[in-house]
C-alpha cells in the first residue's frame, strides 16, 4: 500500500511540475482546437498547442503526429521539463513556431474565430503586437516592417472593427486565400457581395479550406431547386475524384468515385472534369455527404456525433507488457477459391496471408501474446521467402473440422464462428485480453494508396444472426453457439476499442512511414452504390476490439508493386506487431 502511495505522489508531483512548466507567466488565454488539443496565447506575444499524448505514445511520435517530423522534440521536451516519459491525461505544449501547418491553421482558428481570409490578405482581428502577428502568420518577424507597411495607417493590434491586414505575398502558404475562377454571368448577391454559382444559388464568400481535424469547415452550405447542398472551391492541384468525392463522401470503390464525380459535376455545371479552374464552386448534396461534413446542428450530423461521443468513451485500460496474457486471432482475408481483389495477376488472398503468417511469426517469436490463426495454406503456417508468391488455392478455415474455402460466403462466416469460440475460451479462462485482426488488400479508385482500417460502427451492428445448413451444423464452433447478438452498450464499447486499435495501427504505420489513407484512415463502414454496411467478419465478431486492415490499395500500381516485395511486407508485419504493443501501453 505503501508503494501504491508513493508512486501516487510521484505522479501527482510530475503533473504539478508540468503543470508549473506550462503555466508560464502572464495572462495566457486558452481555446480548444477541433480534435482536442488546447491553444494557449501567452501574453498577446507566444501560441502554444497544449495535447495529450496518445496511449502508448512515446516524444518521438507525440513530436511527429504535431510538427510532422521528430526534428523538434528535444525542443519540445525542453519546454516541458525533459519528462522521461509521456503520462497519460497531461498536455504538454508545442511551440507554435514548430507546428505542422494544418495545427498552426487550427491554433489560430481556436484563438481568434474572427479572423478570415479575403482577397487582400488574411485579416487577424484578435490583437497581438504586430511583431508577433508577422511571426504566426509569416514565419517570421524579419517581415514586420512590410507588415508595417500594408497597415500604414491601421492599428498596432487587430479589432473586429479594423483588423490588421496580412498581404497574402507575405503569408505562409496555409493562410493565403484560394481566388475563386470566375463564374458566368456573376451576380451580386443583395447582402454581403456573395456570388452566385452557376446554378444560381447564392453562397458566401469562400472561407480559407481548415484542416482535416474540422472538416466541415472546408465546406460552404448552401440551397438551391435542387436541395440543399456543400459548396467545395477546388485548390490548385486537386481533382473532383479525389479531393472531393473521396474526401466528402466516403465513398472509395472505383465505379462508386466515378459514378459520384459524374453526378457531382452535372450539378455543379462541370463540363470536363479534367479542367476544373482553381477555385471552381463544386456543390455536393447532402445526400451524399458523410455526416461529419454536414452544417453543424444537422439531425444527421448530431446523431453522428452523439454516437462518436458514446463510442469514445471507451478506450484500452488493460496493459500487458511483451503482450503477455494477450490472445491475438489473426485473419487473412479470403483464400482459397476466393482470390479476393485481383490486378495484374496479383491475388489478394496470396499476400495478405503472407502478411498475416510475417506477423503471426514477429508475435511468437519477440512477444509473450498467444496467436490464433483463422486460416491455413496447406498443413503448416510457413513463410515462403520470395518476392512474387506462388499461386494457390488451398487456404483452409481452421475449424472443426476444418473448412477447405470453395465458397466465399461460408468461408467469412466460418471465421466469425471461429473466432467467437476463441474469445469464449480466452474469457472462460479468466482473460479478457483479445484482440481480432483480418487482413486485406483493397481495390480502390487507383488515385488512392495506402492502408485503411475498419471498425464496427455501433449503430450497423444491431439485431440478431445466424446461419444454417450442414457446412455449419457439422463444425463445433458454430454448435456451441448458433446465433449472435449484442446490446446497445457492448456494441458501443466495441466500436471505441476497435477505434483505440485502429487508432494505434494508424500511427504506427505513420511512424513507420507507411502510406495510410489521405481522408479519413480509420472507418465504420463500407460504401457500395448507396448502401453502407459492416464486413460480416466484424459485425457478427464477439470479441469486443477487432478490426479489417486493408494494407494497401491493389488498383494503384505503386501499392501493388509494394505488395510484391517481400521487405514491404516483412515492414507491414512489423508496423501491426508495433501497434498492438502500443494498444496495451508498451512503447515501441
Amino acid at each position: 500500500m505503501r508503494r501504491a502511495t508513493a508512486r501516487g505522489a510521484l505522479a501527482l508531483g510530475l503533473l504539478g511540475l508540468l503543470t508549473l512548466a506550462s503555466s508560464g507567466s502572464g495572462a495566457t488565454r486558452r481555446a480548444t482546437v477541433a480534435g482536442g488539443p488546447r491553444a494557449a496565447l501567452v501574453d498577446q506575444r507566444a501560441i502554444y498547442l497544449e495535447a495529450t499524448p496518445l496511449a502508448g505514445e512515446g516524444l518521438l511520435a507525440f513530436t511527429r503526429r504535431f510538427t510532422g517530423a521528430t526534428e523538434a522534440y528535444r525542443e519540445i521536451a525542453r519546454l516541458n521539463r525533459n519528462p522521461r516519459k509521456l503520462l497519460a491525461g497531461v498536455r504538454y505544449r508545442i511551440p507554435y513556431e514548430v507546428l505542422a501547418q494544418d495545427w498552426k491553421l487550427g491554433a489560430i482558428r481556436a484563438l481568434f474565430p474572427g479572423d478570415r481570409a479575403s482577397a487582400q490578405g488574411w485579416l487577424h482581428t484578435g490583437g497581438g503586437e504586430l511583431a508577433s502577428v508577422a511571426a504566426w502568420f509569416t514565419g517570421s518577424e524579419r517581415n514586420l516592417p512590410a507588415l508595417r507597411a500594408a497597415n500604414a495607417a491601421g492599428p498596432e493590434r487587430g479589432t473586429p472593427e479594423r483588423p490588421v491586414r496580412v498581404p497574402n505575398e507575405l503569408l505562409l502558404q496555409v493562410f493565403r486565400w484560394v481566388a475563386p475562377a470566375p463564374l458566368p454571368a456573376p451576380s451580386e448577391a443583395a447582402a454581403g457581395g456573395a456570388a452566385a454559382t452557376p446554378g444560381g444559388a447564392i453562397v458566401a464568400p469562400v472561407a480559407l479550406p481548415f484542416a482535416a481535424d474540422d472538416p466541415a469547415r472546408l465546406l460552404d452550405y448552401a440551397e438551391d431547386e435542387t436541395g440543399k447542398h456543400a459548396v467545395y472551391r477546388l485548390r490548385p492541384g486537386e481533382a473532383l475524384y479525389s479531393a472531393v468525392v473521396v474526401r466528402f463522401t466516403g465513398r472509395i470503390h472505383a465505379e462508386d468515385v466515378n459514378a459520384l464525380a459524374v453526378e457531382i459535376a452535372k450539378r455543379s455545371g462541370i463540363a470536363d472534369v479534367t479542367d476544373i479552374p482553381v477555385g471552381y464552386p463544386v456543390r455536393i448534396g447532402f445526400d451524399l455527404l458523410l455526416p461529419e461534413f454536414l452544417p453543424a446542428g444537422d439531425p444527421a450530423r448530431l446523431a453522428w456525433e452523439a454516437e462518436r461521443r458514446v463510442a469514445d468513451q471507451f478506450k484500452n485500460e488493460a496493459r500487458a507488457r511483451g503482450l503477455e496474457g494477450v490472445t491475438v486471432i489473426l485473419d487473412a482475408g479470403h483464400g482459397g477459391a476466393d482470390v479476393g481483389a485481383s490486378s495484374a495477376g496479383v491475388w489478394e488472398s496470396l499476400y495478405v496471408y503472407d502478411v498475416m503468417l510475417r506477423v503471426k511469426r514477429r508475435l511468437e517469436s519477440s512477444t509473450l501474446a498467444r496467436v490464433h490463426a483463422t486460416t491455413r495454406d496447406g498443413s503448416s503456417f510457413e513463410v515462403v521467402d520470395r518476392d512474387v508468391l506462388p499461386y494457390s488455392r488451398g487456404h483452409q478455415v481452421l475449424t472443426t473440422p476444418p473448412y477447405r474455402i470453395g465458397d466465399s460466403t461460408i468461408g467469412v462466416n466460418l471465421r466469425w464462428y471461429l473466432a467467437n469460440s476463441i474469445f469464449r475460451q480466452a474469457r472462460a479462462g479468466g482473460d479478457e485480453k483479445v484482440v481480432f485482426v483480418s487482413i486485406h488488400a483493397d481495390s480502390l479508385h487507383p488515385s488512392i494508396r495506402g492502408a485503411t482500417v475498419y471498425v464496427p460502427s455501433a449503430a450497423l451492428t444491431g439485431g440478431q444472426y445466424g446461419k444454417s445448413g450442414t457446412v455449419f451444423s457439422s463444425r463445433k464452433e458454430y454448435r456451441e453457439q448458433p446465433t449472435v447478438s449484442f446490446s446497445q452498450r457492448e456494441r458501443q464499447r466495441s466500436e471505441g476499442l476497435s477505434r483505440d486499435l485502429a487508432g494505434h495501427l494508424v500511427s504506427s504505420f505513420r511512424g513507420s512511414d507507411l502510406a495510410v489513407h489521405p481522408y479519413q484512415p480509420v472507418r465504420d463502414r463500407i460504401f457500395r452504390g448507396r448502401r453502407a454496411w459492416v464486413p460480416a467478419v466484424l459485425r457478427y465478431n464477439a470479441v469486443p476490439a477487432k478490426v479489417l486492415l486493408e494494407v494497401c490499395n491493389l488498383a494503384n500500381a505503386a501499392d501493388r508493386k509494394l505488395l510484391t516485395q517481400r521487405e514491404f511486407r516483412e515492414k507491414v508485419a512489423a508496423t501491426v506487431v508495433e501497434g498492438l504493443l502500443a494498444y496495451f501501453g508498451q512503447n515501441g
